[in-house]
């Protein structure tokens, strides 16, 4: 197990004790290029020996009212029982949001944080990219900040993001 740099202060621990089993979140440290991304899972087990345990990618959207999505859809790939997966999304005009993508975007690889189910264990990993991907990604972006132009950044909460949110998931 490599080292990773990744610090987790007690506030998130506490956090992703709360968390959902095998929805992957992104933790950063603000001021530094610091990134993981976190998942608890019922078993760390299951996941030591599979190569890669888990996949991600990256893809952007923008709605019918003109409101882009950053979707980061995730793969698992336990050793035992079925693969499992789902998406959550990014704000690219979310102060937080858009730091975390601009992070993810510099990195090379990615640390992975399985954690069990009660977060007292945890296995750290390296997920590489391919860079055909990162190229891909990278240019998505590229594309969308183009289209959002200069826009503020906003702290608070987006309502129009949330509604794009739901007109992608049909609702």
């Amino acid at each position: 197990m490599a080292q990773t740099g990744i610090v987790i202060n007690k506030e998130s621990w506490s956090l992703l004790r709360e968390e959902p089993l095998y929805c992957p979140r992104f933790i950063d440290r603000a001021g530094t290029d610091e990134l993981a991304l976190v998942v608890r899972v019922e078993l760390i087990d299951f996941f030591l020996d599979a190569h890669p345990p888990l996949t991600i990618d990256l893809s952007t959207w923008q709605s019918a009212h003109g409101t882009w999505v950053v979707i980061v859809t995730y793969r698992l790939h336990p050793t035992f029982g079925p693969e499992t997966g789902g998406m959550f999304f990014l704000n690219p005009r979310h102060v937080v949001d858009s730091d975390i993508l601009g992070k993810f975007l510099r990195q090379e690889a990615l640390a992975v944080v399985f954690l069990n189910e009660d977060c007292a264990e945890h296995y750290t990993m390296r997920l590489v990219f391919d860079p055909r991907a990162m190229a891909r990604w990278e240019q998505q972006i590229g594309e969308m900040k183009t289209a959002l132009g200069k826009s503020e950044l906003r702290e608070e909460h987006d309502e129009e993001f949330e509604q794009a949110v739901r007109e992608l998931q049909g609702g």
